[in-house]
């Protein structure tokens, strides 16, 4: 009995023991759980929330919050989205609700958001009224397919004057839209000029996707045969064909010479591309200007291994072959920082001329923007290039190796093309355009050989490409944006550039190549073997997706669950062994 007491009494202080460590567990977690939460909320109200993604695609851009903050007057934004919309635009609706609340946080209050579910007659009407457009929705519900009308859309006003965004297509590149939008509000159009005539693709002609993306700028033509508005935040050079006459170049001179940015797109190849596509040299004239500053535009074309593909019409169908005269050139991280590349990860080039840097190029400062590759791009030459689509081993490496210059930047105090004073002009006598033997302040110009980042024939079509930005457009209008010294919008337009495509393995398009080649010359056995090893390829590809998006949606939560068991077996085994331990030690004391 008294042995039966005694550990009866050596048992009451272990269980009391126990009893303290497991309230003091609870009491740890209950503390660190409240901790948590608390940071968590003054976090959200004092510092706001930390976006660690690399493009700080869930924070405003700094030009986003610089647009806001100082708004003269009150600005209203309201947002229409209806409550029975499917599921997945749920998701929109809280983005949406989470940016907006960072608009208003960074405007200081001058930003009021609002969220109305147009449910009333009155309300439908209110947001019909604003150009807010009511769509059709898909709804599976149980196992049959509804259609449910809907809102989905905002609508800014200012100062008694309103921008519409009638229908939020994607949460992606939103931002960018309704940034867009305010700043079409708060601020007057810049004045951009695009020089008119010599062959040159006009702002309602041919450069009318540029002009659509631009709302910011208002594009006008420009006759330089008479003097140059200084007010211009930039002049455009794209694609002329015709030459220059000595007093056109000196008032381009003069307008970059009294401060004015200048953008020279394309200007030593004539493009046909009615037909059977070809191009040949056309004799412009500007190397005269671009020659002072240590840049000339070659008469050729450069053609890159590394491009983009074009559909070819051949015995298994149209498909797509590589294109060396549209180069893709891919931007590494020190490129990528100039504004005008800013977190590009690509873009193509279309038939792009080579530019020529000498010593003055490097004297004044200039920077190579786009390369073409070292080992695998050369030059298409001759006074009539054919540019058809053909069979990759059609495709003749001729003229001189890569790398190929394509696109350079000059920023600071620049020389005059021409000198100073009264000028002569090309007739006899003289001509009374003066300027400057220096700019008058730092004055950016930019450089490129291809006129493809402009055009309407190399654009994507802006209504199929709503909400997703290509690398092409984004260079164009980061371009424009960096001459116009207006860099707001760069960072933004970052946020949603399109990721590079998938690479195609390469047995697909070895095995593609091949059954083309056998069909170029009549060889049927040769496409059929092709054709079967074509078959192969794209059954190991698809192999090889499913097994990686398992692994990515099963795999990773399997490692979890398993670190989890091992975890839980471990502390398992380890408090057999205290407990094993716990009894040998009685047993030797008793």
């Amino acid at each position: 009995m008294a042995d039966s007491k005694k550990q009866s009494g050596k048992g009451t202080p272990r269980s009391g023991q126990g009893a303290k460590k497991g309230t003091e567990s609870v009491l740890y977690v209950l503390i660190s759980v409240v901790v948590l939460v608390l940071a968590n909320i003054i976090g959200y109200f004092v510092y706001g929330r930390a976006d660690l993604t690399e493009t700080r695609a869930y924070s405003l851009s700094q030009g986003s919050e610089r647009l806001v903050s100082d708004l003269d007057d009150t600005m209203e934004i309201t947002a229409y989205f209806s409550s029975n919309l499917p599921g997945e635009f749920a998701t929109h609706e809280r983005y949406v609700r989470n940016i907006l609340e960072e608009y208003e946080a960074a405007s200081g209050g001058d930003v009021r958001v609002r969220f109305v579910d147009p449910d009333e007659e009155e309300e439908r009407e209110e947001a019909e009224q604003a150009g807010v457009r009511e769509v059709q929705h898909q709804s599976i519900e149980q196992d049959s397919v509804n259609v449910v009308n809907g809102y989905r859309g905002l609508v800014i006003r200012y100062l008694g004057d309103r921008q519409t965004i009638p229908v939020i297509q994607d949460t992606q590149g939103l931002e960018y839209e309704i940034s867009q939008a305010i700043r079409q509000l708060v601020r007057e159009p810049l004045p951009v000029g695009v020089v008119s005539g010599h062959g040159s693709p006009t702002p309602t002609k041919g450069l009318s996707v540029l002009r659509g993306a631009l709302p910011h700028y208002e594009l006008e033509e420009v006759d330089v045969a008479e003097e140059i508005d200084p007010e211009l935040r930039a002049l455009l050079v794209v694609s002329p064909t015709e030459e220059f006459s000595e007093d056109e170049l000196r008032r381009i001179d003069q307008y970059v010479m009294r401060g004015g940015s200048l953008g020279v797109f394309g200007g030593s190849m004539n493009l046909n591309l009615q037909g059977m596509p070809s191009a040949s040299p056309a004799q412009t004239g500007l190397d005269r200007l671009l020659g002072a500053w240590g840049v000339r535009m070659g008469e050729s074309l450069v053609a890159d291994a590394r491009c983009g593909r074009v559909p070819l019409r051949s015995a298994i169908g149209m498909i797509p072959v590589k294109y060396p005269p549209a180069p893709v050139v891919v931007f590494d991280d020190e490129a990528s920082a100039h504004p005008v590349l800013f977190r590009l990860n690509q873009a193509p080039f279309f038939f792009t001329s080579p530019l020529t840097l000498d010593d003055t190029f490097h004297e004044l400062g200039g920077t190579t923007l786009a390369q073409s590759t070292e080992e695998a791009s050369w030059l298409l030459t001759g006074d009539n290039i054919d540019l058809r689509p053909r069979a990759p081993q059609e495709w003749t490496v001729t003229g001189s190796s890569g790398p190929h210059t394509m696109m350079v930047a000059l920023e600071g105090q620049l020389p005059s093309a021409f000198a100073p004073g009264p000028m002569s002009a090309e007739d006899e006598g003289e001509s009374d355009i003066e300027a400057p033997a220096q700019t008058e302040r730092e004055v950016r110009v930019l450089v490129s050989g291809s006129a493809g980042q402009l055009r309407d024939e190399f654009l994507p079509d802006p209504e199929r490409s709503r909400g997703q930005m290509t690398g092409g457009l984004a260079l164009a209008l980061n371009a424009v944006d960096w001459l116009a010294a207006d860099a707001d919008l760069i960072a933004i337009r970052a946020k949603n550039i399109e990721e590079p495509a998938l690479d195609v393995p390469q047995n697909l398009r070895q095995a593609q190549e091949e059954a083309l080649a056998a069909d170029q010359e009549g060889d049927d056995e040769g496409v059929e073997e092709a054709l079967e090893q074509r078959e192969a390829a794209m059954e190991s590809w698809e192999r090889k997706k499913w097994t990686y998006r398992v692994v990515l949606i099963g795999g990773v939560p399997l490692l979890i669950l398993l670190f989890g068991v091992f975890r839980w077996q471990a502390r398992k085994n380890k408090r057999a062994n205290l407990q094993e331990l716990r009894k040998r030690l009685e047993a030797q004391k008793g």
